[in-house]
């Protein structure tokens, strides 16, 4: 392929680079506003198989709507939006919310993941119980895609099963919230899922009601209404061969009883653990409660201190005779096995390489993996590359008064393009005082709250406030309405 960074200088950095084990061939290119230089990493398969397995699956097209989020130092998914990745890696891999209360998974344990989402469950699962098999249910398309991508990426036994459980065979009206998946579900109700949501975000640390809020949680509420096939828990352990299940984990968003109702009496007995979310609507906790009881379960049930707003409640059923077993893995890895490292890791290991090795060496300002250096590579890093601002030093106004924002929420050291909001610790309630204070400054209108989720670089940020400028909103009407008609037709209803 043809470089146009062509030089000595260049030739050295990606000579340098490939010398680290998980890179086996490396080129730098200038980016598409000619100033961030991109070093392009084809990962070896041996040492880095994560990120080898993740380059391989983008390349054939595999992602899809998706995109690749790290959320942890050795973990890399695929995912819908970055927020909620993030906050399924604390709810499963930091918290545990899962693997409490006597819940334990022996070796090679058969699990079934009912409300799956993008299967950071199942990762779990998997990385507790070598050789575990795992049954993925998840009736959203987006989200059983990304199961289907991440077991394959990390080597996971998982069948992904596009459905959703309930008492019978059918098809349901189902509610997907794209920007807030965790709460889609066939019992949806777009004022009580408002209310959760606004609940759970009022009991964070420094949380403040407001329009904000308001507006975030609205934004996050969009709902697209689909219908979905059905099945019974009973129907699929007949289809699959499952003549045990060592634990059934249920978050299906307020249909939690319906799936009770599709289990039967042959295989009650054959589950051993059982951990799931409730909504207390009408007294479902109790009910629920008094059916696993009677079933012959040790039962317990929490509430998180976060959720004391909302209906949602944990319970945790086992039976006494199963041998409990320390699933928790001590090295305190996200992963099921060695894969090598994700590509925050690679990075940093190769920012120091190039230091080290070579003071006067110019460190590349991005890293992207790939599957190989190819033709369409000069192509690539034009679409790749993000359309920032010169720099805060020669911004205008709008983005200057970002800067300042930003630096107040993050520290000065983090006013740079590629800076990522939640890389630096961001969460919803950051993303509230951030529009906040954007919408004090700079109008109602300045930021919209998506763009925090889908294209949180301060760069992609500066960018969307400079283009929606007053003086800027009549010139460029027609160009945004044209964008936005292309993505509808890029993108159906997503």
């Amino acid at each position: 392929m043809s470089d146009p960074m062509n030089s000595h200088r260049t030739r050295v950095v990606a000579q340098l680079l490939c010398t680290h084990p998980a890179v086996t061939e490396a080129t730098v290119t200038a980016g598409a506003d000619g100033r961030e230089s991109v070093a392009w990493l084809v990962p070896d398969q041996s040492h880095a198989p994560l990120l080898h397995r993740a380059a391989c699956l983008e390349a054939a097209g595999r992602l899809g709507t998706l995109a690749w989020h790290e959320p942890a130092d050795d973990l890399r998914v695929a995912g819908v939006n970055r927020g909620e990745t993030d906050f399924l890696y604390r709810e499963i891999f930091a918290e545990h919310s899962y693997f409490k209360h006597g819940i334990t998974l022996p070796p090679g344990a058969v699990v079934v993941d009912a409300g799956a989402n993008i299967g950071m469950f199942t990762l779990d699962a998997a990385r507790r119980s070598p050789g575990a098999r795992v049954i993925a249910v998840e009736p959203v398309e987006e989200l059983a895609r990304a199961v289907t991508v991440n077991a394959e990426l990390h080597g996971v036994d998982a069948t992904v099963l596009p459905c959703a459980l309930g008492r019978e065979e059918s098809e349901v009206d189902f509610t997907y919230y794209p920007h807030n998946s965790v709460m889609s579900g066939g019992f949806a109700r777009a004022d009580e899922d408002f209310d959760v949501l606004r609940g759970y975000l009022l009991t964070g640390e420094g949380a403040e009601g407001g329009a904000q809020l308001d507006r975030l949680v609205t934004d996050r509420m969009t709902a697209v209404r689909r219908r979905v096939p059905a099945t019974t828990l009973t129907r699929i352990a007949a289809e699959h061969g499952l003549t045990g299940i060592d634990l059934l984990k249920i978050d299906v968003e307020k249909a939690e009883a319906a799936v009770l109702e599709g289990i039967d009496a042959a295989l009650w007995p054959r589950i051993d653990r059982v951990v799931m979310e409730v909504h207390d609507i009408d007294g479902r906790l109790a009910a629920v409660l008094g059916t696993l009881s009677a079933q012959g379960f040790s039962v317990t049930h929490e509430q998180d201190p976060r959720l004391t707003l909302t209906p949602c409640h944990h319970v945790y059923a086992y039976r006494p005779g199963v041998t409990a077993h320390d699933t928790c893995p001590s090295s305190g890895t996200a992963t099921s096995g060695d894969l090598g490292p994700n590509l925050r890791m690679l990075e940093r290991e190769l920012r120091e390489l190039l230091t080290q090795t070579d003071p006067s060496a110019e460190v590349p300002g991005r890293f992207v993996v790939v599957s190989g250096l190819d033709e369409v590579m000069a192509e690539s890093a034009a679409a790749a590359a993000p359309a920032v601002p010169a720099g805060v030093s020669g911004a205008t106004g709008r983005t200057a008064h970002l800067a300042e924002i930003w630096a107040g929420l993050f520290g000065a050291e983090a006013v740079r393009p590629d800076a990522n909001f939640f890389d630096l610790g961001g969460d919803s309630l950051t993303a509230v005082r951030l529009l906040a204070q954007v919408e004090g400054r700079l109008g109602e209108d300045a930021l919209t709250p998506d763009m925090v989720f889908t294209d949180s670089t301060f760069g992609a940020l500066a960018a969307a406030i400079e283009a929606s400028a007053p003086q800027r909103a009549s010139a460029t009407a027609g160009a945004r309405r044209t964008g936005a008609e292309e993505r509808t037709l890029s993108h159906g209803d997503r």
